[in-house]
């Protein structure tokens, strides 16, 4: 049982390593969120991830906060526009790429 526990331990450390925190990078964001998709096929991941890009991703901040509350304010302005389009699982995706973007960017 000990070598099994063992080996349990030392896979855990393994995956933990792997999931380092080092900084997403602008084309990183952009390849994870372009290629993710709502409940419809047809939403337009370039144009909602691009804001992202453009509001967020483009400017320079001061802080962790800053940065988050860029993404919360796209967010905001996209919501509802996609709330019943089936497209809001989209932006929801986006905005944890660009939360995850400002957290591992910013300390």
């Amino acid at each position: 049982m000990k070598p099994l526990s063992l080996l349990l331990l030392t896979m855990l450390a393994v995956g933990l390593w792997g999931c380092a925190s080092r900084p997403l990078s602008d084309s990183e964001f952009r390849g994870f969120c372009y290629t993710s998709i709502g409940r419809k096929a047809s939403c337009d991941t370039l144009t909602i991830c691009n804001e992202y890009d453009t509001d967020v991703l483009s400017a320079k901040h001061a802080t962790r906060e800053d940065c988050t509350k860029g993404c919360d304010t796209v967010y905001n302005r996209q919501y509802v526009p996609n709330e019943f389009d089936g497209c809001s699982p989209t932006v929801l995706m986006a905005y944890n790429w660009c939360r995850k973007y400002c957290n591992t960017n910013y300390p």
